[in-house]
């Protein structure tokens, strides 16, 4: 009898891990399904998968994971558009020497376009829910303006497999390993700096908005401008590793009034005169440096 019941445990723990597999694949097809039709709806042709990353930008198994499926599911919804996966696309960054990890800023984006003549960037990040949920975030990125005109969210389920794979650390050179990732510096900080340097012969204003608390879940943003000498670089610090949103406009822009010129610069009446603007991921124990170029 005891023998019984212990099989019938693990026949009945094996069928929920299946249906938990099931489930995740059912959900991310559908943000694949949703993400496809609003794309034919925007009229784009040729769509490049640039991936699936942690909420702090990194490279990740189960970011690669999300990806390669995602990649499967939305090649079979695109009858109207042509896909380029994601190792066509890494083939292509390498040749010209474009940084293929991480977020893609605007310039990358552009010049993806480019280069592979796609219309959109089909871009993401995912964040663990407890230990068996994962949310995962599509965006999709306008080639030309790189601005983002689509965006699909789900919390997706994981099996037991898949946590594996979620607690599996990856580096860029393809390894993977159990467990934590070693932090040489055995920083333990959740906080980093961000720089911005300015390769242009123009003087710039940077407007940066950050989250003020470590809270998740708190939407109190500060908002701190930088003005930046051509060739010069500064930068903010003990900036909680979170994502930041930065706003850059020419100096002369505002030469007569500078009173107040975050709270401008920021404002959508504004966006005509800015150089460029978008997000940026803050990362504990480093200091990232955005160029200007």
């Amino acid at each position: 009898m005891k023998i019984k019941s212990l099989l019938f445990l693990i026949s009945l723990v094996f069928f929920l891990s299946n249906v938990q597999g099931q489930d995740f694949d059912s959900k991310l097809e559908k943000l694949a399904e949703d993400t496809a039709s609003k794309i034919t709806e925007n009229s784009k042709k040729k769509i490049a998968v640039w991936g699936f990353f942690e909420a702090n930008g990194k490279q990740t198994a189960l970011g690669n994971y999300i990806t390669e499926d995602f990649s499967v599911y939305i090649t079979n919804f695109g009858d109207d558009f042509e896909i380029i996966d994601r190792n066509h696309l890494d083939l292509l960054l390498k040749e010209h020497k474009l940084n293929a990890e991480g977020f893609i800023d605007n310039d990358t984006a552009k010049e993806i376009g480019k280069i592979t003549a796609a219309d959109a960037i089909i871009t993401g990040t995912y964040s663990m829910v407890g230990a068996d949920k994962v949310k995962v975030r599509v965006k999709v990125l306008d080639t030309e303006s790189a601005l983002q005109f689509a965006a699909k969210m789900g919390l997706l389920p994981l099996s037991e497999d898949l946590k594996d794979i979620a607690n599996t650390s990856y580096d860029a050179g393809g390894t993977k390993t159990k467990g934590t990732t070693d932090n040489s510096n055995n920083c333990e900080s959740d906080k980093g700096s961000l720089c911005f340097h300015n390769t242009t012969n123009e003087k710039m204003i940077v407007a940066v908005r950050y989250f003020k608390v470590a809270d998740v879940k708190s939407r109190t943003m500060l908002t701190k401008t930088l003005i930046l000498d051509a060739g010069k670089t500064k930068c903010l610090y003990e900036l909680y590793d979170r994502r930041a949103e930065y706003y850059i406009v020419k100096f002369k822009t505002f030469t007569d009034d500078l009173e107040g010129v975050e709270v401008k610069i920021t404002h959508p009446m504004y966006i005509k005169y800015l150089e460029d603007k978008g997000e940026i991921m803050v990362e504990a124990c480093a200091e990232k440096t955005f160029t200007i170029k």
